[in-house]
């Protein structure tokens, strides 16, 4: 019980920020009812903790043989008392090795997904700069895009051949090179 107390005050000796938990959680939500719930919960224990002392007080054998009449009874008590706190197994701790080897595993997942999301929003803000360097969309032309951006040009040939947007705008092609007087009817024929 000793040991387990121990693991349970290191535990505990964890600072929890509850008001940065709490403000992440929307007001009203059973979310947040829960989180005070728990954290009812958890100041509870910890008070149930904190009123216990850590080490249990030692047995003041000499008051003992003060008052009874047979030294030797409490010399024999006192005897046992020790035999059975050496001979006492307390039970195993099997669980701190592996939750810190979990935590260690998750410690290096976690370092590798901030250091792809860092990448991430690096190539992001490079897109970023890059767009923000263009001139207005008003006076661009796509070839303009495609000259800053040449990667899009083939997606947008893609979209437009899987559209089927090939042959559609003839009329503004002939109407643009002087070759339609008339509507697109006409040139049909």
């Amino acid at each position: 019980m000793a040991a387990a107390a121990r693991v349970d005050r290191k535990l505990l000796s964890k600072v929890f920020d509850w008001t940065k938990v709490l403000s992440k959680v929307p007001e009203g939500s059973v979310a947040r009812k829960d989180l005070l719930a728990l954290r009812a919960k958890h100041d509870q224990l910890r008070e149930r903790l904190d009123s216990h002392p850590e080490n249990a007080a030692p047995i003041d054998f000499d008051h003992y043989r003060k008052l009874i009449a047979n030294p030797g009874f409490v010399d024999s008590m006192e005897k046992t008392y020790k035999d059975l706190l050496t001979k006492v197994p307390y039970p195993s701790d099997p669980f701190t090795a592996e939750i810190s080897s979990r935590e260690k595993e998750a410690d290096k997942h976690f370092a590798t997904v901030i250091a792809e999301a860092k990448d991430i929003a690096q190539e992001l803000q490079t897109s970023l700069d890059e767009f923000n360097k263009l001139p207005p969309f008003e006076s661009m032309t796509w070839d303009d895009f495609f000259d800053r951006f040449p990667k899009y040009e083939e997606r947008v040939d893609k979209i437009l051949f899987e559209m089927n947007y090939e042959g559609k705008f003839e009329h503004i092609n002939d109407m643009i090179n002087g070759r339609l007087e008339a509507g697109p009817e006409e040139a049909k024929k």
